[in-house]
């Protein structure tokens, strides 16, 4: 049976505006070329492989589904992130093409009157998603955005991990 791996990217999106600067242009985005300290990928234990950084071995068999969803480091709130474009330099046999799903969610808010029943909110949420096809090292570039908190873009970038797959 399928299991879905939900990666989630922590991006530290304040430290890599200061560092690189904004960039205006989506086709031609800045490269970050340290990305260790600056993105950072994770799952469950049980399906990491190994030590959770902007590299990733995941365990992952043939019919899986990996999703990634990102998120900063001041989880959304004072910056935002979205992905915007996927390419594979090596090992594009080895997955589907990844393609961004929406999806509205409801997700509950703490209730300052009531702590033990949350209210809850419809969200709108977004990942993309591949299907697992054979074990190998994808090797592939990652393109995002940053946005402020009035939705103000701050600049394009991307960095290129590997993902390990592995039985």
């Amino acid at each position: 049976m399928s299991e879905f791996i939900n990666v989630l990217i922590a991006i530290d999106a304040e430290t890599i505006i200061a560092k690189f600067g904004k960039n205006n242009d989506p086709n031609n985005p800045t490269f970050i070329p340290d990305s260790s300290s600056l993105i950072y990928m994770t799952t469950r234990q049980n399906q990491i492989g190994s030590t959770p950084g902007s590299e990733l071995t995941i365990n992952a068999s043939p019919t899986d589904i990996i999703r990634w969803r990102e998120t900063t480091l001041s989880l959304n709130s004072e910056y935002t992130s979205i992905l915007y474009k996927f390419h594979a330099s090596s090992g594009q046999d080895l997955i589907d093409t990844p393609v961004p799903k929406s999806a509205t969610l409801t997700e509950p808010l703490p209730n300052s009157k009531d702590p033990l029943n949350p209210t809850t909110q419809k969200v709108n949420s977004y990942y993309w998603e591949s299907e697992v096809l054979q074990t190998g090292s994808v090797t592939y570039n990652f393109s995002f955005m940053i946005l402020n908190r009035s939705g103000q873009k701050q600049g394009y970038y991307y960095w290129d991990p590997y993902i390990n797959i592995q039985d």
